[in-house]
This record gives structure tokens, C-alpha cells and sequence, in this order.
């Protein structure tokens, strides 16, 4: 069984970063595929769409919570 690490980011109004945070967490668990990753976002009342973002990432994605 694959150990787990998670990755935590806290967020507020980081709607333009995101994407490019984002590319680079999928990155890295393509390098290190011996392990199970899971990235948990933690919105700190952003009032852009931060939030949206990665409700939209996490569609597609069971890593994203």
C-alpha cells in the first residue's frame, strides 16, 4: 500500500495563481508516483473565485479537496 502525503495550501484571493499551483501539484505526483497525494485547499474567505476554482479541479480530480 502507498503511503499518503498530503499537501496543504492555504488560499485567500488566489484566484490568478491557481492554475499555475495547480500544474505544479500534478507535476510533482507525476515525479513521485510511489506515493499517494492529496492536496487540500484551505479557503481563508477569498472573495474572488479562488474557491470556484477548485471546486472546478476537484471534479476532475479526487486528489483535490
Amino acid at each position: 500500500m502507498k503511503e499518503l502525503i498530503s499537501i496543504i495550501i492555504p488560499m485567500y484571493n488566489e484566484e490568478e495563481s491557481l492554475p499555475y499551483l495547480y500544474d505544479r501539484l500534478v507535476k510533482l505526483a507525476e515525479k513521485i508516483s510511489n506515493y499517494n497525494m492529496e492536496f487540500l485547499f484551505v479557503n481563508d474567505g477569498s472573495k474572488d473565485n479562488s474557491l470556484e476554482i477548485v471546486k472546478q479541479y476537484r471534479v476532475n480530480d479526487s486528489r483535490v479537496c
